[in-house]
């Protein structure tokens, strides 16, 4: 029996907030901080965060000489940077995304989801499966008009593995359809019995949130709130979780070889 959906805590984290101004010296903070985090220069060529200021929202991403274009699995292309090098000529590539959205009052932008994605591929060549994401929403108005969290009950900051969902989008580009007078249809036929390999290359794994902070072993937060459910409290906890999390993402991805 499937456990029920954490309930979302009594009473909600402070939401994140900036002026513009506070944001403007952010973003050049930030491209100098990845720029030294990813060992490139730090004079705003190779690699820098490029901003998008507009009615509804503030979206800030990557560019650069070093970047490269990949197609997001759910639509859409964005820059990468790249982040370590993989055995057998692979190279890690980092997506970088921040979004806050204006609001009202002295301070009217407020925080709205932050991510890292990685994506795995050659330098110069466009296939570059997305691998998994990292991502924080903050405290905002995801459903119903009201301040919460995003998906009652997951886990903020939580990765998102995307690779099986990657991998079944190339495997379906690249199957060969036969003309429609070449297929022999057997109506007599059972359909066969899908393997588990097949099944697994279905499965939706990226729907998961994983949460990665949640210290459950401690007592229960003031007003009900879940361990597992978390928003940046200030700009330097998000800018530090930024740069720590790319620290780690790389620790961990120089562990991973090219089998035999």
């Amino acid at each position: 029996m499937a456990r029920p959906a954490s309930p979302q805590p009594d009473r909600l984290p402070e939401e994140l907030r900036a002026t513009k101004g506070m944001l403007d010296q952010r973003w050049i903070e930030l491209s100098k901080a990845l720029a030294m985090t990813l060992a490139m220069p730090m004079d705003g060529r190779a690699l820098r965060v490029e901003v998008d200021y507009q009615s509804s929202q503030a979206w800030a991403g990557l560019i650069g000489t070093e970047c490269e274009r990949v197609t997001r699995n759910r639509g859409g292309t964005t820059l990468v940077a790249p982040l370590c090098e993989i055995p057998g000529g692979l190279t890690s590539w980092l997506g970088w995304q921040e979004v806050w959205e204006v609001t009202v009052g002295p301070k009217p932008y407020r925080f709205r989801n932050a991510g890292l994605t990685v994506y795995l591929g050659k330098r110069y060549e466009a296939t570059k499966p997305q691998i998994l994401r990292l991502e924080w929403p903050g405290i905002s108005t995801w459903s119903g008009g009201e301040l919460s969290f995003q998906s009652p009950g997951a886990g903020h900051p939580h990765w998102q593995f995307d690779l099986l969902e990657a991998l079944a989008q190339t495997a379906s580009e690249a199957n060969f359809i036969p003309d429609a007078e070449e297929v022999v249809e057997d109506f007599d036929a059972a359909p066969p019995e899908r393997s588990t390999i097949e099944l697994l290359s279905k499965f939706s794994i990226e729907r998961m949130h994983l949460a990665s902070a949640a210290p459950w072993w401690l007592s229960p937060k003031p007003g009900g709130s879940a361990h597992h459910m978390n928003a940046p409290p200030d700009l330097p906890s998000l800018t530090r979780w930024l740069e720590q999390s790319v620290l780690y993402l790389r620790q961990e991805l120089q562990r991973c070889v090219i089998t035999a």
